[in-house]
């Protein structure tokens, strides 16, 4: 089960494990453009299913959870965020805009991943891979306080997950991948260029490259657990 799989990394994802036959359920916001994708993606391979889920809606999000009791998880991957990475200084943002991005991003995914895990319980085998961000190690980059924030909270709550659920068979690994360029963190061009320049591998991390490391966590035995994986060509490294 992937959340957000029309688009970016989690689109990436879902047609990397499809390759390998996995049988798929993804999440889509039901807007004209992602319904048409999600529907492509459907008629390109039999074993994928999307499944339309609004993080911003509680209806939706309880309805979906309710869906996926039907549904044998073995691995549940949380991509989705709502928003984008980067807004405003720390200073500017409204403090009601910080309940906002926790309601419509912490709690749909603490809602998504208990449903996964009573499956996952009652089989005494599962994989929660959460994907993070590289703005977590060291300092984030000025404008990403909700974004950095909401990830470093799931980040914590991979840890009481790999405390609470390892003795039922349980994994649950992080991803922390570096800027990709994407529709979801588009910057202006210029600044591109200066990224480009400034990266030592002189090119950007692109959605394809960390949906190989969603498969390594997919494919690893049940002894890697508890993992913070930076993807970021050793730029950034967590001590």
């Amino acid at each position: 089960m992937i959340t957000g799989g029309t688009s970016g990394l989690g689109k990436a994802t879902v047609e990397l494990l499809a390759k390998d036959g996995h049988d798929i359920w993804f999440s889509y916001l039901a807007t004209e453009e992602f319904t048409k994708v999600a529907k492509e993606m459907m008629a390109q391979n039999e074993k994928v299913k999307a499944i339309p889920l609004n993080f911003c809606e509680q209806e939706s999000v309880d309805d979906f959870c309710e869906q996926m009791k039907g549904w044998d998880i073995d691995v549940l991957v949380n991509c989705t965020y709502v928003g984008k990475p980067q807004t405003t200084y720390f200073h500017k943002i409204d403090p009601e805009e910080f309940t906002i991005a926790f309601q419509n991003n912490i709690i749909p995914t603490v809602k998504i991943t208990q449903s996964a895990i009573e499956g996952m319980k009652k089989r005494k085998f599962g994989k929660i891979i959460n994907i993070i961000t590289e703005a977590v190690i060291g300092l984030p980059p000025m404008g990403y306080t909700l974004y950095a924030a909401n990830k470093a909270y799931l980040m914590e709550l991979s840890n009481v997950w790999n405390k609470e659920y390892t003795r039922y068979n349980i994994t649950s690994n992080c991803i922390l991948p570096a800027y990709m360029q994407t529709k979801f963190a588009e910057v202006d061009e210029r600044i591109l260029e200066q990224m480009v320049k400034e990266h030592p591998l002189k090119k950007l991390l692109t959605p394809e490259e960390v949906a190989l490391a969603v498969k390594f966590f997919v494919d690893a035995p049940q002894h890697v657990n508890g993992v913070k994986m930076p993807v970021n060509a050793g730029t950034l490294l967590m001590v």
